[in-house]
């Protein structure tokens, strides 16, 4: 009798919370997939975090941080020493960190979701797709579980800011962006839009920008305590600048690969720059296109809503990725998650986020896999066409006529 009152009660409590139950089902069953995936060393790993870890650990896990060990940000150095702590093996236990930031980011999604349809009926059946989408995306799971790359992470930090933001809470949101912004400089490609709301809405001060240095440098006091390098924090986003300026764009399909080719044969999406100054030229390029999208905004007195914020936060992200030089194949990573929640405004434009995905996959695949299904050109073609078709939407939604 006590044991049909328990499969009674499992019942109802499932007829009574299908959602939670869903939630729990897709959480599991996506966890399953990654789990496969966690002993696969990546060539990342193998190059760059296995000897970082193996340095930090034999020079004394935080203690090592005094040293110049790996050129990732000091937060994620830390947590890296941190990890030299625990007595599992590196490339599980990094790949773990970065779970569990997709796993937040994930929760996050929802919690946006919910938001941008909070008067609607189907409101958690809608949040619940994208959050399936979300963890079933090939680019979301090898990310972290096979490449054991740390994207998870900043971006999990940006969707909480994003979240605060449509609930016009620009402090907690500008905090969030700077968590992300201080665990990688990728965060920047959403940058614009705090700018574009800094010039929208006349209750956001400049001072409200100045949580950005002192989160950075919160998160690097642990690196400053050991190393004594008080701008340790900062100086790292000059030293990665440099890392790759003979490139344009690696393995990622762009403004550049339209009508350069790689000389690289053993992997032609490198696309070297021809001139030196390219580089610095791609910069201005993108900010003089930010510029007149501030003074278009200013100049029709843009209110931004819950809407515009997703609409514009992708766009920033979609324009940064086109034109910037040194674009790698997994920086439109934010873009493959923001692209959900677009579609889940926007449910005709379903093509944006198939392109998107499309396009970061094939670097993945060329470049863990060694294989590419198209060539790199096409799809930066392919990229500027749906480029172009968002850019139109948002005059036509935005900046066309008087609305405001």
């Amino acid at each position: 009798m006590k044991k049909f009152d328990i499969e009674n009660k499992t019942w109802k409590y499932i007829e009574k919370h299908p959602y939670v139950i869903l939630f729990i089902l897709l959480t599991i069953f996506s966890l399953v997939i990654r789990i496969f995936l966690l002993k696969y060393p990546s060539g990342d790993y193998d190059m760059f975090l296995k000897p970082w870890f193996n340095d930090l650990k034999i020079n004394g896990g935080l203690l090592a941080l005094s040293r110049n060990i790996g050129n990732y940000t000091p937060i994620y150095m830390t947590i890296l020493s941190i990890l030299t702590y625990i007595p599992v093996d590196s490339l599980i236990s990094i790949k773990i960190v970065s779970l569990i930031f997709e796993y937040l980011g994930g929760i996050y999604l929802i919690k946006i979701v919910l938001e941008l349809f909070k008067n609607n009926k189907n409101s958690k059946r809608i949040a619940l797709i994208i959050y399936g989408i979300y963890l079933i995306l090939p680019t979301i799971i090898l990310n972290s579980s096979y490449w054991a790359q740390s994207d998870s992470i900043y971006t999990s930090f940006v969707l909480i800011s994003l979240y605060y933001l449509i609930k016009n809470d620009f402090i907690k949101g500008m905090i969030f962006w700077s968590l992300a912004f201080s665990f990688k400089f990728q965060a920047i490609f959403i940058f614009p839009l705090y700018v574009l709301l800094y010039f929208s809405n006349r209750k956001i001060r400049f001072k409200n920008f100045l949580i950005i240095p002192l989160v950075v440098f919160a998160c690097s006091i642990p690196k400053v305590i050991f190393s004594h390098d008080f701008l340790t924090g900062f100086r790292i986003y000059f030293n990665q600048a440099g890392t790759y300026d003979n490139y344009l764009t690696l393995n990622l399909p762009n403004f550049y690969s339209i009508f350069l080719k790689g000389y690289d044969s053993s992997n032609p999406n490198l696309i070297n720059t021809p001139l030196k100054e390219m580089s610095s030229i791609g910069i201005i390029i993108t900010l003089i296109i930010f510029m007149i999208i501030a003074f278009v905004v200013i100049n029709k007195k843009i209110k931004f809503n819950k809407k515009s914020i997703i609409d514009f936060a992708l766009w920033s992200i979609l324009i940064c990725n086109f034109f910037l030089p040194q674009m790698h194949e997994r920086y439109l990573f934010m873009g493959d998650v923001i692209a959900l929640i677009y579609w889940s405004i926007h449910k005709d434009k379903y093509y944006i986020p198939i392109i998107i995905e499309l396009i970061s996959l094939n670097g993945y695949m060329y470049l863990l896999f060694s294989g590419f299904a198209i060539d790199i050109s096409i799809l930066s073609i392919l990229y500027l066409v749906m480029l172009v078709v968002y850019s139109k939407n948002m005059y036509v939604e935005y900046f066309s006529g008087d609305r405001v």
